[in-house]
């Protein structure tokens, strides 16, 4: 058994992580309030964003269009999105699980990632790293315009022929998931699928939109800035995914070390006890031998 010198040592080490803990769980909880009101404030012109190219694809031809059809390259493109540092629970791991039960770590697979963490996983997994960006603690829609840039350019070019988008997004608090999408080629199922609801709302007022120019000068920029938003609002959801992980692992830490402490000066308190006891039982020895 650890002598009371010993037990007051790791006490006041463990309140030190506790102390530390907890400082790191109020910065956490103070970047996820923000972190999660831009993704949550994103959220609607994503969904606009979405539903009005769903409105514009019945008036053009889709098929002339080059990000709608494929090039016969069997080359995949990865945009990863993870975090630069560590101590948010599972996140990273979770996404890195997701990237291999999902097969992308296999075959001919290129990697455009966010974050020093996806940046790793790619190196040790011996892939081909085309472009590495920093994750900023603020997110900058010119970052989203360079991936955007980056891939569209690898995907007209034939270097890659599909696009995906892999990213925690943010449910809740408690709560996000490995999401995978697809951006190149366009897939018009999910554009359609994820504007299902906002149509519905929408049906009963029976809106009419009204394009300014023509609708085949228009897409162009529909579809460039649909796939840059697309990415801006998986690096919003990033953002808060990591801070909300962040401030759970901190707390379960904070938590978990002021048990340890309860339960180190459980032990204390007996072995001191114990140390009494056997003090007085000396004592009293001694005291009858000598009678």
């Amino acid at each position: 058994m650890a002598n009371t010198r010993e037990l007051r040592r790791r006490i006041r080490s463990v309140k030190n992580t506790a102390q530390i803990t907890k400082a790191m769980q109020m910065v956490a909880a103070t970047k996820m309030r923000r972190a999660q009101n831009q993704a949550i404030n994103g959220r609607p012109y994503s969904s606009n964003l979405s539903s009005a190219l769903e409105r514009l694809l019945p008036l053009i031809n889709i098929e002339s269009h080059t990000l709608f059809s494929g090039n016969g390259s069997e080359t995949k493109g990865i945009i990863l999105l993870s975090t630069d540092k560590s101590l948010c629970g599972a996140l990273n791991t979770n996404l890195f699980r997701m990237l291999v039960s999902s097969g992308f770590t296999g075959g001919k697979t290129v990697f455009y990632t966010v974050g020093k963490k996806g940046r790793n996983f790619v190196a040790r997994s011996g892939k081909d790293l085309q472009a590495d960006f920093e994750n900023l603690d603020v997110v900058t829609f010119r970052e989203a315009v360079q991936l955007a840039k980056l891939v569209m350019e690898a995907f007209l070019a034939g270097e890659i022929g599909e696009a995906y988008l892999v990213y925690p997004r943010f449910v809740s608090t408690l709560r996000q998931e490995s999401t995978k999408v697809k951006l190149l080629p366009i897939d018009l199922e999910s554009v359609i699928e994820a504007n299902a609801m906002e149509s519905k709302r929408e049906a009963s007022s029976a809106k009419e939109f009204i394009f300014e120019p023509e609708p085949d000068k228009l897409l162009d920029y529909i579809l460039v800035h649909h796939i840059q938003i697309r990415i801006y609002q998986a690096l919003l959801e990033t953002k808060a995914s990591e801070h909300s992980a962040r401030m759970i692992a901190m707390q379960n830490a904070t938590d978990n070390a002021l048990d340890l402490v309860s339960d180190l000066n459980l032990t204390y308190n007996q072995t001191r006890q114990d140390a009494i006891t056997k003090e007085l039982l000396e004592i009293t020895t001694a005291a009858l031998a000598m009678t």
